[in-house]
């Protein structure tokens, strides 16, 4: 199944791959270990994954300045996911991925969001601000 759904807004270039879909928001600096480039949710499903090549589809950005920073350390240590995709985003988390050139977009409605979590593999087009998912089962996951 393919389906397309507009975005508000897209800040990068068009990239595609694994779809993580998380609820509960997402922090770089909190839900990531800096140092080894993992997920660092103790007895999570993702705890010890890497985000590295994925697009984390989120409900919304957590945290404050030190985010942005965050990406922009990951970057440099080659751990950062190809994008992340936000129902709601925070001017700092744009900012930190802006500057870290990690592809960000946000505007999902909340039922779009709850059909994503089904997504697989997504592309994202920055120039005609559409999310594409490709296929079914992806990991469904709250932290």
């Amino acid at each position: 199944m393919t389906k397309s759904f507009l975005l508000k807004s897209i800040h990068g270039k068009d990239v595609s791959g694994e779809a993580v879909v998380l609820t509960g928001g997402f922090s770089p600096r909190y839900h990531l270990n800096r140092e080894q480039g993992v997920f660092s949710l103790p007895g999570h499903e993702l705890d010890g994954e890497s985000p590295q090549g994925k697009i984390l589809i989120c409900d919304f950005a957590r945290g404050g300045i030190a985010g942005g920073w965050s990406l922009n350390d990951l970057k440099y240590k080659e751990f950062v996911p190809k994008a992340l995709v936000f129902v709601r985003a925070n001017p700092v988390m744009v900012q930190g991925s802006i500057f870290a050139g990690i592809t960000i977009a946000e505007g999902l409605n909340k039922e779009d969001f709850e059909l994503l979590k089904t997504a697989k593999y997504v592309q994202l087009n920055a120039e005609n601000k559409k999310l594409i998912m490709e296929e079914k089962n992806s990991r469904r996951l709250t932290v």
